[in-house]
């Protein structure tokens, strides 16, 4: 299942890396990241393709990190598509 994980942090120096290692150290590969940086906040968004036990682990590590201010974590729901005969 596809998840994002919408991160609010201070911007200062090696958050993006902090943020990056917690996936690496979990063998996630993110599929998207997109970066803004506004007025002293940086906004990350980050899509990973992982069951939900590991996404909520993740989510529960991201909050330790020093200048993560807060995370939202949302699921993407694939549309399935039936064909009737």
């Amino acid at each position: 299942m596809k998840w994002t994980y919408q991160i609010s942090a201070t911007a200062r120096p090696r958050v993006l890396e902090r943020v990056a290692q917690v996936f690496e150290q979990q063998m996630i590969a993110m599929q998207r990241l997109v970066l803004e940086e506004f007025q002293g906040k940086l906004a990350m968004n980050i899509t990973v393709e992982v069951e939900e036990d590991l996404a909520r682990r993740v989510h529960a590590k991201l909050y330790k990190q020093i200048d993560v201010l807060h995370i939202d974590l949302m699921a993407e729901h694939a549309a399935v598509s039936e064909s009737s005969e």
